[in-house]
């Protein structure tokens, strides 16, 4: 549909303007944002949005000369202080609003008719002070005895949709899958209607999980380490069939003791049904998965599908390396929530434009016979929607609004690349700089 991302834009321009988001602003218990102060909700949340990894002092002297504003009233302490009474959830909240007009119409994508997510895992590296070192842990290795600090991100990507739904942040040492569990509540506070498939990797499937998943009415396909239902897969005799996953007195014992809710319940039970495959890897490893999917979806096809669950490491690589996602306002916990949550919601946008470029430059490619398909610079284009964000949003004309987006689009359109498919190769430890001379920053 042309231009709807226009349409979602400019309701979130309104969204920020809106007397009742102070509610959603404010800590529990609080009367913050009550007042008028010299510098509005709106310019606070606005100012997290458009963050470019500076120092406080220029963020906020760039947001103030993009506004128009020709002297800053406001200092960085008074700024700072103003952050620390925000609460990090109404990021959450403007990411939910804005994807609901999307997930509540026929434009989403979906695979044999179901909404295709990827969930996973990532360290994310955040200040060094002590209240986030108490609050998010500390990772060690063989460099470091006091280890540097870290929190674990968990984040739900629609792959076929190229958005991020939701991002949990926690204690480096939470277990994955209670972040997961997380993850996929958060679909209820969306009311997505669609028929959900999850792809996990290694480390998720655990039997108690795999309940938590049928329960939820959750289809999900992971893929199964070298030690996970060995018993049962010895005992396949072919590479794809239905596996009885018994509820033995060991395994309930390890649900008993972390998760006594569960216990009852999965001792009532007796077994979980479900299905394994397995088959071998150009490289002779061996490729197990386990599905709740029927056997009318093929074997190569559920193969295929994992694959794309390499698109959320690749958008954990956008976050991080690209939209400077670890370079927080400052050593405060909540400035980590802040930063983090309103990053995703900068990425959804971008992306939500995009994709209509996308499109287009995809066209183009196909009519001038380009030997490989086409897509627009991902890094330039994150650079362009950072340098016009806060003219995009501020502005009161709807129609100057469209056309400055419309705009944006075919600029972004101009900076193309090829999408070559490259043979698979075993992963390897990079050891390059982090900073590359010939991939710098858009900004």
């Amino acid at each position: 549909m042309r231009g709807s991302y226009i349409e979602r834009i400019q309701k979130l321009s309104e969204k920020l303007s809106d007397p009742n988001l102070a509610v959603r602003a404010r800590k529990m218990d609080s009367n913050t944002f009550s007042r008028n102060r010299k510098m509005s909700l709106k310019d606070i949340l606005l100012c997290c949005l458009s963050k470019k990894g500076l120092t406080t002092a220029l963020e906020l002297r760039n947001y103030f000369k993009q506004k128009g504003d020709l002297y800053m009233e406001i200092s960085k302490q008074g700024y700072l202080q103003q952050r620390k009474r925000l609460n990090p959830e109404v990021f959450s909240y403007l990411n939910d609003e804005y994807l609901a007009d999307f997930y509540h119409s026929s434009e989403p994508k979906l695979w044999n008719g179901f909404l295709l997510l990827a969930i996973d895992g990532s360290k994310a590296e955040i200040p060094n002070s002590v209240e986030n070192r108490e609050r998010f842990g500390k990772s060690n290795n063989q460099h470091s005895e006091l280890g540097q600090i870290r929190a674990l991100v968990s984040g739900m990507y629609d792959i076929l949709n190229q958005f991020y739904l939701d991002i949990e942040i926690s204690h480096i040492s939470t277990n994955e899958t209670e972040l997961a569990k997380k993850n996929l509540n958060h679909l209820k506070r969306m009311n997505i209607k669609q028929p959900v498939l999850v792809i996990f990797d290694r480390g998720y499937p655990s039997m108690e999980f795999v309940d938590f998943l049928e329960t939820e009415k959750i289809n999900y396909l992971f893929r199964l380490s070298s030690n996970d239902y060995k018993f049962e897969r010895n005992n396949m005799v072919s590479t794809d069939e239905a596996v009885i996953l018994r509820h033995t007195h060991q395994r309930l014992e390890k649900i008993r003791k972390r998760h006594p809710d569960r216990f009852e319940h999965m001792k009532e039970k007796v077994s979980t049904h479900t299905r394994i495959m397995t088959s071998i890897l150009p490289s002779g490893k061996e490729l197990a998965l386990m599905t709740n999917l029927p056997f009318e979806i093929s074997q190569k096809e559920l193969e295929d599908l994992y694959y794309h669950r390499w698109e959320i490491e690749k958008k954990y690589h956008t976050l991080k390396n690209k939209m400077k996602f670890e370079s927080v306002t400052g050593k405060s916990t909540i400035y980590v929530d802040q930063d983090f949550r309103a990053q995703v919601l900068v990425y959804n946008m971008i992306q939500d434009i995009r994709k209509e470029a996308d499109d287009k430059v995809s066209v183009k490619g196909r009519e001038k016979n380009c030997r490989y398909p086409m897509r627009t610079n991902e890094n330039i284009a994150i650079g362009l929607f950072k340098e016009q964000m806060i003219k995009l949003i501020l502005e009161k004309d709807a129609e100057r609004r469209r056309q400055l987006l419309f705009e944006l689009q075919a600029e972004m359109e101009e900076h193309i690349l090829p999408q070559r498919k490259l043979p698979g190769k075993e992963r390897k430890k990079n050891i390059s700089n982090k900073y590359k001379n010939n991939q710098k920053s858009s900004f």
